[in-house]
């Protein structure tokens, strides 16, 4: 007597050219946000003068401080997702822990990312209240606000490119860079040209990284 069953199901699998394009989208919108957040921030030195800080949040409206904070929040949400795509990426062309982590700068990048948001909304706050020692902590507070931002910049770029170099995800002409700028990002001021190159090196990395494995 034959007996019949059914074929076993298989997990599908999206298509190597859908996941590129939702990379490549989530890397295209933390481009924007990311140069949105540059162009609008007000980037205050621990003694600036209390009056041009008070000019600068001051001419900001509640609502556009509540955009601006949720806008914050969106591109944290964008740093988590592109993280994340990008560690698949890079395990699909070999089981390597460095893609970890490459995850857990991103994770790093985004806690900094929403630090910052939750500082610049206080500090809307304390102008408003005219709090003159309460701005003045928070500039403090936002001055050394940079030093995880060092940390996330050695995790994702020195991590990305020992992956892509193990793998065979990424092409050497990028992997070798992001371990270099990665490994600079300790050196004081050096640390930004990681932070200021990241969206364009999250675009590139998207159109480039192995995903047909």
């Amino acid at each position: 007597m034959t007996q019949l069953t059914a074929p076993t199901e298989t997990p599908s699998r999206s298509a190597p050219g859908f996941r590129r394009r939702t990379l490549v989208g989530v890397a295209v919108g933390f481009l924007v946000l990311y140069g949105a957040m540059m162009a609008s921030g007000g980037d205050f030195e621990h003694d600036a003068k209390l009056a041009d800080v008070t000019d600068h949040f001051g001419g900001i409206s509640e609502r556009a401080s509540q955009i601006g904070s949720y806008a914050g929040m969106v591109l944290v949400a964008l740093v988590l997702f592109f993280g994340a795509g990008l560690r698949n990426a890079l395990r699909r062309s070999g089981a390597t822990w460095t893609a970890d982590v490459v995850l857990l700068g991103f994770g790093a990048l985004a806690a900094t990312f929403a630090s910052w948001g939750v500082i610049d909304a206080a500090l809307w706050r304390a102008v408003e209240y005219g709090d003159e020692s309460a701005v003045r902590a928070l500039l403090v507070l936002g001055d050394v606000s940079f030093l995880p931002l060092m940390a996330s910049m050695i995790a994702i770029y020195v991590g990305s490119g020992l992956a892509g170099l193990s793998s065979g995800s990424l092409p050497k002409w990028l992997a070798v860079p992001s371990i270099v700028i990665g490994a600079i990002a300790p050196l004081g001021p050096l640390g930004f040209v990681g932070a200021l190159l990241l969206p364009i090196w999250a675009v590139a990395v998207a159109l480039t990284v192995r995903t047909d494995r």
